[in-house]
């Protein structure tokens, strides 16, 4: 995917970066927020993962240790579970990817090429049937958006109308839909389509796909008066400036301390001499 540009009725000029990671957005040639990066964060998303990841690691290097295991056999085993885990989250990314394309496409109306491997197969026949059960007309797929006030950007999934009145789904492909980052999501897309549209969003939904064959398929909607999500969103704006003060300042103590480190120093070669 190729980079993606957009005018929104303040004819800024908003730039989607699928591929870059320091410029994934712009807005009039300016680095911009992305709106998951602002909440995954101060949600704990990023450090949990990597918890996950590395603590059963860690147990089973103790208990093989414990149970007598030479350390070169330790290394081995332990290495070829990480390689796994690296392989199983990659997996899962894709998926996840092309379940989106998948549904972007019938939603649309393109011809599909049915997945032969699972578990996309089942999570395409899930959403096809979900689809078209629901009857929506399709306004934008996979739209950047901005919001000035919020200074961030997103990606939305997918703008409907229904019964004459617009709205915002999510897509996932996670195990649920409960976490609370989601909404807080869902609803920063609301601000940044109604900043840069003259569309009113009068509904929100997140639609859950998930991988495992036998989970059906999850609908949750949410009141679009309930502001406390937004506001969950500005606090998450606020931590990110907070933290980015806190590492100025902490900057500043590692050089005073450095600085102090380097006196003591002189001082005891003094002495010494």
């Amino acid at each position: 995917m190729s980079s993606k540009v957009y005018k929104d009725k303040h004819d800024n000029i908003i730039k989607f970066n699928p591929y870059e990671k320091k410029r994934r957005y712009e807005v009039n040639g300016e680095i911009m927020n992305g709106c998951t990066s602002i909440i995954d964060p101060r949600f704990g998303k990023d450090g949990l993962v990597g918890w996950a990841k590395k603590k059963p690691i860690e147990a089973v290097e103790w208990q093989m240790s414990d149970d007598g295991y030479a350390i070169d056999e330790i290394n081995k085993y332990t290495s070829s579970l990480k390689d796994k885990v690296k392989e199983l989250s990659e997996r899962d990314a894709k998926t996840g990817t092309m379940m989106h394309q998948l549904c972007e496409d019938l939603m649309h109306k393109k011809k599909i090429v049915i997945p032969k491997s699972e578990p996309l197969k089942t999570m395409f026949k899930k959403f096809k049937i979900w689809w078209g059960k629901m009857k929506y007309e399709v306004i934008h797929t996979e739209r950047t958006f901005y919001s000035e006030e919020l200074q961030s950007c997103g990606t939305v999934d997918l703008i409907c109308k229904k019964n004459g009145k617009y709205g915002i789904i999510d897509f996932k492909t996670s195990k649920t839909i409960e976490y609370a980052n989601y909404p807080v999501q869902l609803f920063a897309y609301k601000k940044m389509v109604e900043d840069s549209t003259n569309l009113k969003i009068e509904f929100l939904g997140l639609l859950n796909i998930p991988k495992d064959k036998e989970a059906p398929i999850s609908f949750m909607s949410f009141n679009v008066d309930d502001q406390d999500y937004l506001e969950a969103f500005k606090l998450c704006l606020k931590l990110k400036e907070f933290e980015k003060q806190h590492s100025v300042k902490l900057k500043e103590w590692k050089r005073k301390l450095k600085t102090k480190k380097g006196e003591s120093d002189a001082i005891s070669k003094s002495t010494v001499q």
